[in-house]
C-alpha cells in the first residue's frame, strides 16, 4: 500500500501548494509568485541530486532529452501555472483548480497522435465525465451569495483552460525527453532555466509588495508542490504504474475545494464538489 499511500500524499501536497500559493497572490502578481517558487524549488533540488548521487549521469545526458525537457518546463511550469495563478485571482480556487485537472484530456488528445499512444473506448467516458464536471464548475448556482453566477468570468476560466492545455502539452514533452534521463536530474537542471525565464517576464525593477507571510507561503508552496510532491509522485509511479499513480494523485482537486474553503474562507457549493468528482472520476477512466 506504500505506492498507493504516495500517491495520496502526493495529492495533499499539490493542493496545499496551491492553497498557499493564493495565499501569496494577495500580495503578489502570478509571473513574481511563480518565479518566486521555482526559485526555492532550484535553490532545493541539487542537494535532493547530490543526495541521490545523480550528479554522476550529467556528462551522459542527451542535449535533445535536456531541451525538451527545458521546454517543457517553460510551457508547463511556467506558462501554464501562471495561467494558474492568474485564474485563482479571478474564480478562486476551487474552480479554477478543478478546471486545471482537465489537463489528462488534452494529454490524451495530443499524445495519441504524436506519440502514438492507444485510444480506448473508455477515454470516451473519461471525456464525458470531465466535460460535464467543467459545465458545473463554470455554471452559476440559483441562491449563490452575492450573485456568485456572474463572479465566474470568462476570462477566469479561459485561463484555467489556457493551463490545462499548457499542462498538457508539458506534459508529452516531458515524456519525450525523460527517455533518456531521470526526473530527478532533469528537474535540477530545468529549474534555473525556468527561474531565469521567469526572472525577466516578472519585471523585477518594478515595485514589490512583498511581506515575510506571503515569502514564506510561495516558498513552502515550492518545496511542498514542485519538490516533495514531485518527488512522492515518481516513487508512486515506480512501485503502481503511471495510471494508478495519476489517477489517485488526481483527487488533488477535491481536497483543495476542501481546504480552499477551511482556510481561505472560499464558498464550496455541493454543486461545486460535484462538479470536482466528476472531474476526478473523469481522469481515473481516462488512466486506469
Amino acid at each position: 500500500m506504500l505506492g498507493e499511500f504516495l500517491a495520496v500524499l502526493t495529492a495533499l501536497l499539490w493542493a496545499v501548494s496551491t492553497i498557499l500559493s493564493a495565499r501569496a497572490l494577495r500580495d503578489m502578481n502570478p509571473i513574481r509568485a511563480n518565479m518566486l517558487r521555482t526559485l526555492f524549488s532550484a535553490l532545493t533540488m541539487p542537494f535532493i541530486s547530490l543526495a541521490l548521487g545523480e550528479f554522476n549521469e550529467i556528462s551522459n545526458i542527451d542535449p535533445v532529452s535536456l531541451l525538451f525537457v527545458i521546454v517543457a518546463a517553460i510551457i508547463g511550469f511556467g506558462l501554464g501555472d501562471t495561467f494558474l495563478f492568474k485564474s485563482m485571482t479571478m474564480i478562486g480556487v476551487s474552480r479554477s483548480y478543478t478546471i486545471a485537472y482537465t489537463y489528462p484530456l488534452f494529454t490524451i488528445l495530443i499524445a495519441v497522435p504524436t506519440l502514438r499512444e492507444s485510444l480506448l473506448p473508455t477515454h470516451l467516458l473519461g471525456a464525458v465525465a470531465i466535460t460535464l464536471g467543467v459545465i458545473l464548475v463554470t455554471s452559476g448556482e440559483s441562491g449563490d451569495r452575492e450573485g456568485e453566477a456572474k463572479n465566474v468570468n470568462l476570462w477566469g476560466v479561459l485561463a484555467a483552460l489556457a493551463n490545462a492545455l499548457l499542462w498538457a502539452v508539458g506534459t508529452v514533452l516531458v515524456a519525450v525527453g525523460l527517455r533518456e534521463m531521470s526526473a530527478t536530474l532533469a528537474n535540477t537542471l530545468r529549474f534555473p532555466l525556468l527561474f531565469l525565464f521567469l526572472l525577466v517576464l516578472s519585471k523585477p525593477k518594478g515595485k514589490w509588495n512583498l511581506n515575510h507571510k506571503s515569502l514564506a507561503a510561495i516558498a513552502l508552496s515550492g518545496l511542498l508542490g514542485m519538490v516533495i510532491g514531485g518527488i512522492t509522485f515518481l516513487l508512486s509511479v515506480q512501485m503502481i504504474g503511471a495510471s494508478r499513480a495519476t489517477a489517485l494523485s488526481a483527487t488533488s482537486p477535491l481536497w483543495a475545494s476542501i481546504m480552499s474553503s477551511l482556510l481561505l474562507r472560499e464558498r464550496v457549493t455541493a454543486r461545486l464538489l460535484s462538479a470536482s468528482t466528476l472531474v476526478v472520476l473523469g481522469v481515473y477512466v481516462l488512466t486506469a
